[in-house]
């Protein structure tokens, strides 16, 4: 007989479900309750709780989202597979071959005694599963919502790794469907698990601040009421409890205290998107509009619409989201409402779905961890089609990437673009909410000089596949042509090239003959700019230490750090192949930025290799405060037991200056958050380059 608590728990589901599934669905997932109890018979938690306590939670959570009952079923047998002797056949034959599919999906594999491989297959099993059946992300999410509310039984070490891999994927895996509500609920625990001290002392303050805030939002709301009534808009006001986008915005050092008290936020809901518009022209003739941002016609991802605006006011500012219904449960809840979504909101997340699948399908079978959170935390922009359809693609990406992003047949006959409505050349990069049309010629073919600027593996893949076909004799005239126009960077032909370069050139890619190497700049395998790279810049030592075993692929060639961003290990980076050899610049430096749009063609997207621990990098940080002698020694301090070095403090009109030493960029990111923490949450930024004072007030 199950204990008081597991009768509790089934009559608990039992009243959810009982709202709104058939009386034989019901039957079916009190069954699969009492299958999955069956099989945890005698397994407790961490807690000391029945383990079939956990699948009943997860499966409430997601009847509370009036889920269907395979999924309810699926959910109550997630773990069965993985941790009793039941089997997926078990299964398919008492609950049928759906729900047995998404209890596999959801199951972790262990075939391996490495735990990091097993991990990334773990996840690249559930992101294929998602692609088969969306419902098993929802199933995970559940899953791991229910786990971090009840990490207080584990050791701290272990809430905080299992906190971080939350943060990590499953944040952002909630975000791409849609799942918002989901999402934000699981990165405010995060938060918690990660760094309590930081989470009470923001949640000190919030509640410290929430008298006066209440005040200041009471007249807005008033304000806002008035102008409905004014303008006989039939909607409803409501608070948005943005706790967790002020936590956000905090850690991510984009908002300090000071600001909390100011910073409200409502949404407004209306009937129809002619109502959203007309009160959006309403606010404009009554308030002063810092920014407008209409994401009706052009979604984020995950399919949320709105209309979003920050209004000012006499001491504070009002972030403002205006939606319908639908919208508004559509970006709560995305890929759970399934095909009552908006037509906007299913394809937002079907582009994403369609990145995942090319990350995790059969080219890419080798896909790694760290693979998926470079895709995951990347930062992305969001273009359409003249028809308003939704591609998401990785900052930089240019029309080129986007072409192929649309259909293979675009991206194979693409001879230019307009953006906006301007004719721009392929090598243009894109901005988030541009049109782009690309236009075709069925007789056009991809140039390799493509493969020097196109940032998605998709886009690179199959210009290679096609460059591939080529006749041999093809291939070595088109290898020739590139590495001219490569070459006239520095004002020479292949014409130019004597018997030792050639003998070097040969030596240095391992190659017989010259042939060879103009197939592999053909097919892509070589960038025809590196071998000029290679021939034509005089190697100089400035300062830089292992420079060309730092950054893929980038052996013969002399590799410099810009000065005027200087990327650290582990900063998202590209290179800009010039005269003076191959700079490397972060990713959105803004000279780089500059020159792609000038000379697409000289640059290229890098890699660094594994990360090195036998280097270092300086960084410049500002931070928002002067610090008295006893607080720089104290700064001095935290530093050197993090392992990073100072070179130089100082300051400069109510800012402190710091130099320090690091080896790559989480060690920048932890010792700002230590920073913070010590000196009472002042804003702390990561300079691109160090500032140029009149004086140094204080040097170490």
């Amino acid at each position: 007989m199950p204990g008081p608590q597991v009768s509790q728990a089934k009559q608990q589901l039992n009243i959810i479900i009982d709202a709104y599934l058939q009386p034989s669905e019901i039957e079916r997932v009190l069954l699969a309750c009492d299958y999955a109890d069956l099989a945890h018979d005698g397994i407790t938690r961490k807690s000391g709780e029945p383990y079939i306590l956990h699948p009943i939670a997860v499966s409430c959570i997601l009847a509370h989202m009036r889920m269907d009952a395979e999924t309810l079923m699926a959910a109550l047998l997630h773990d069965v597979i993985e941790d009793t002797d039941f089997s997926k056949d078990d299964i398919a034959n008492k609950f049928g071959r759906t729900v047995a599919e998404l209890v596999d999906g959801v199951t972790k594999l262990s075939h391996s005694s490495d735990k990091e491989y097993n991990k990334a297959a773990s996840f690249r099993k559930i992101l294929q599963a998602t692609l088969q059946d969306p419902r098993v992300i929802i199933i995970k999410l559940a899953d791991r919502y229910h786990n971090m509310t009840t990490l207080g039984a584990l050791r701290p070490d272990k809430r905080a790794r299992i906190a971080q891999e939350t943060f990590d994927i499953f944040v952002p895996m909630a975000r791409l469907v849609g799942m918002n509500e989901m999402a934000d609920n699981l990165e405010h625990l995060c938060y918690q698990n990660l760094d309590l001290d930081m989470y009470n002392n923001v949640q000190e303050n919030l509640l410290k601040t929430k008298p006066e805030r209440c005040q200041y939002q009471t007249v807005w709301e008033q304000k806002l009421a008035d102008l409905l009534n004014v303008y006989n808009l039939q909607g409803r006001i409501k608070k948005k409890n943005n706790n967790i986008e002020l936590l956000r915005h905090f850690v991510k050092n984009e908002i300090d205290l000071q600001e909390l008290t100011h910073s409200h936020a409502f949404e407004i809901i209306l009937q129809s998107i002619a109502d959203c518009d007309r009160l959006v022209e309403a606010l404009r003739e009554n308030f002063q509009i810092i920014s407008y941002q209409d994401h009706i016609r052009r979604p984020l991802p995950g399919g949320n619409q709105s209309l979003i605006l920050r209004l000012k006011g006499e001491k504070t500012t009002l972030s403002l989201t205006i939606q319908t219904e639908l919208m508004r449960k559509a970006a709560r809840f995305g890929v759970v409402l399934g095909e009552n979504a908006p037509q906007a909101c299913r394809s937002a997340i079907q582009a994403s779905m369609k990145n995942l699948n090319l990350l995790v399908g059969g080219e890419c079978a080798k896909t790694t961890f760290s693979d998926l959170l470079d895709y995951l935390h990347q930062e992305k922009i969001w273009v359409y089609t003249p028809h308003g359809q939704l591609h998401e693609l990785p900052q930089g990406a240019t029309a080129v990437d986007f072409a192929y992003s649309a259909s293979l047949f675009l991206g194979n006959h693409a001879v230019g673009a307009k953006i906006n409505g301007e004719l721009k050349p392929l090598s243009t990069p894109l901005q988030s909410g541009q049109v782009i049309e690309v236009i075709t010629d069925v007789l056009a073919t991809p140039n390799p000089d493509w493969l020097s600027f196109v940032n998605t593996q998709k886009a690179r893949r199959s210009i290679q596949n096609i460059l591939r076909e080529q006749d041999i004799d093809e291939q070595r005239l088109v290898g020739q042509q590139a590495l001219n126009r490569a070459l006239k960077l520095f004002n020479r032909s292949i014409k130019d090239l004597s018997d030792e370069d050639w003998a070097d050139l040969l030596e240095w890619r391992h190659i017989p003959n010259k042939d060879t190497l103009f197939e592999q700049i053909a097919v892509g395998d070589l960038l025809p700019q590196l071998v000029a790279n290679h021939l034509f810049v005089q190697t100089q030592n400035d300062g830089q230490v292992h420079s060309n075993r730092l950054i893929q692929g980038t052996e013969g060639v002399d590799v410099k750090y810009a000065h005027c961003c200087n990327p650290v290990q582990g900063d998202p980076i590209q290179g800009h192949l010039s005269r003076r050899g191959l700079i490397v610049h972060r990713a959105r430096c803004h000279n780089l930025l500059h020159e792609q749009h000038l000379h697409p063609e000289n640059i290229m997207p890098l890699q660094w290799t594994a990360e090195d621990e036998d280097v270092n990098f300086t960084a410049y940080l500002s931070i928002e405060m002067v610090l008295n002698d006893e607080q720089i020694s104290e700064l001095i301090y935290l530093c050197r037991k993090s392992k990073t070095g100072v070179e130089s403090v100082r300051t400069h009109e109510n800012k402190t200056y710091v130099d320090i030493v690091v080896n790559n960029r989480r060690q920048i990111a932890q010792i700002i958050r230590e920073l913070r923490m010590q000196f009472g949450f002042p804003r702390i930024s990561r300079l691109a380059m160090p500032v140029s004072l009149p004086e140094i007030s204080k040097a170490v």
